[in-house]
């Protein structure tokens, strides 16, 4: 369940969504503006469809398994015993509109959608789950379509893009990529090394690879992401001020700018909604006002998020509800989970890969003493593995999760990671770290790492794939320093090990620092 008793941080880094001509525009990732709502109601364990509109509750407990947001009447659902997806139309919510389930999928937009089916390549769909046309099988991963264009990743790492027909339009050949979100244009990178992390050879191109212009790094230092209203945020390097470029390359006036009478107010943060609202913090406080700070929704709800300019979630104590732009409840329903319509990272998987390439990969990874250049004692601080967190998220708990493509990687350490502090935080605090209790919160930098597990979906192979990647990492252990124990455990002379198996299309690895610790993992085979 999400933790909406927390103030989220999908504020910070977003100043305002608004500009000085049309403030509507480039607000919302979709085509079309969200008409329906999948929520858990309170009580049940299995999901509705409720219309945003009126509230009404138009397929109530219909719903099992994890689904998405619902786009162009059309959804998706997660099985999690299979491992696979199904699409629906909200007209029926009872039968699949495709005939074989897929291993991985994408939302509808503008309508189409990426998806695969198991050991086959990505394939774009139109909403009666017709395939317009299958990539080729150079492409590992497509994203959602936004503005019409999907990113795709090659075998190589290289970021490029296809239309609504599949047709590719950019080739890929991009080290870095930024999709197409709120605007026609994107900052990329023309680096020969794919997937870098150092932002190099960064250039602004149209939606058909044109290029705009060449951003100059020793100049600007990019802030956002994606241009908005058609200005991108930057810095100076000279001095950390925050200027905008449009179009061409020029700075221009800030199009992201707060209305004086909101921005004077010190709240902690802000975000433009559209038609002249705002949600603002004030102090561990959500609320709404307008463009001219009158009050729309009293700043009392520890969460509120925009499904539609004129529809918001509220959250009071976990418990939510839909209410309108004055912050009047709309329909009856009350839930305690949702799915946002405005979430857009969705990325599709090829239907196989290379599973001697993959564990290779994996053993790249670890040696008989350290794991991801994690040794036994070194801590939080020192695997520096919180940039960006907040720390009141982690209150209590002992692990500590994040990606590393194509993998997962969770650091297990010996105490918590994080604890609440006796003061609370001042009123103009830049950055919330508010627990449900009002306390804020700290990290333990002090916490030692006991273990690391990896974990590596490959949901959208055939069944056979993880065991696969088992057999051909376990064959190669005793070149990294390991010896087979006999109950299928590694373990080396440094007093460290290694423990795998799989589960739901999930290959799985544990490694201890301390060998006493071993737990065996599951070795379940999926059946399709």
């Amino acid at each position: 369940m999400r933790k909406f008793f927390y103030i989220c941080s999908f504020f910070v880094a977003i100043v305002a969504l608004c500009s000085c001509g049309n403030k509507d525009k480039g607000i919302y990732p979709f085509n079309e503006e969200a008409k329906y709502l999948t929520v858990k109601l309170q009580g049940s364990d299995k999901w509705s469809i409720i219309n945003i509109d009126n509230g009404d509750i138009i397929a109530k407990n219909a719903i099992s398994g994890d689904p998405s947001a619902v786009h162009e009447d059309m959804f998706y659902v997660y099985d999690n015993e299979t491992a696979r997806f199904n699409y629906y139309n909200i007209e029926d919510c009872s039968k699949p509109v495709n005939s074989k389930p897929y291993c991985s999928a994408t939302s509808f937009n503008g309508g189409y959608a990426i998806a695969c089916l198991p050991g086959e390549d990505l394939q774009v769909i139109d909403k009666s789950c017709t395939t317009v046309k299958k990539l080729p099988p150079s492409i590992n991963y497509a994203s959602m379509f936004l503005n019409e264009r999907a990113l795709i990743k090659d075998d190589m790492g290289f970021n490029g893009f296809i239309d609504t027909k599949g047709d590719t339009v950019i080739a890929p050949h991009l080290g870095l990529a930024n999709a197409f979100l709120f605007d026609d244009a994107a900052l990329v990178s023309e680096s020969q090394i794919a997937d870098t992390t150092t932002i190099s050879n960064l250039v602004v191109i149209d939606r058909n690879g044109k290029k705009l212009f060449d951003f100059d790094s020793e100049k600007y230092i990019p802030v956002g992401r994606y241009f908005i209203n058609g200005t991108l945020q930057v810095m100076l390097a000279k001095d950390k001020s925050v200027v905008y470029l449009n179009k061409k390359g020029a700075e221009t006036t800030d199009t992201l700018s707060v209305p004086k009478k909101i921005a004077e107010m010190n709240y902690r943060d802000i975000k433009y909604v559209g038609k002249g609202r705002y949600m603002i913090i004030k102090g561990d406080r959500m609320g709404l006002v307008d463009d001219n700070n009158a009050t729309l929704i009293k700043a009392e709800y520890n969460y509120i998020t925009n499904i539609t300019p004129n529809r918001f979630v509220v959250a009071q104590d976990s418990v939510m509800m839909i209410v309108d732009e004055k912050g009047r409840q709309v329909g009856n329903a009350k839930f305690v989970d949702f799915r946002d319509s405005n979430s857009y990272e969705e990325v599709a998987g090829r239907g196989y890969i290379n599973t001697s390439k993959a564990a290779m990969t994996i053993l790249q990874l670890f040696d008989k003493d350290a794991v991801f250049n994690v040794r036994k004692g070194a801590t939080l601080m020192e695997i520096n593995q919180v940039v960006g967190l907040q720390p009141e998220n982690y209150v209590g708990a002992t692990d500590l999760s994040g990606p590393l493509p194509p993998f997962i990687i969770t650091y297990h350490f010996d105490r918590e990671i994080a604890s609440l502090k006796t003061s609370a935080p001042g009123a103009n605090d830049s950055i919330p770290a508010v627990a449900d209790n009002g306390n804020s919160a700290q990290f333990n930098y002090d916490a030692r790492v006991r273990g690391v597990t990896l974990q590596y979906p490959v949901r959208e192979c055939a069944p056979a794939t993880e065991e696969e990647i088992l057999q051909i990492v376990s064959q190669q252990m005793g070149k990294k320093g390991f010896a087979m124990n006999g109950d299928g455990t590694f373990t080396s002379d440094d007093g460290c090990a290694v423990v795998m198996g799989h589960e739901k299309g999930v290959f799985l690895m544990n490694y201890y620092f301390d060998s006493s610790q071993i737990k065996p993992i599951p070795r379940k085979s999926r059946s399709n």
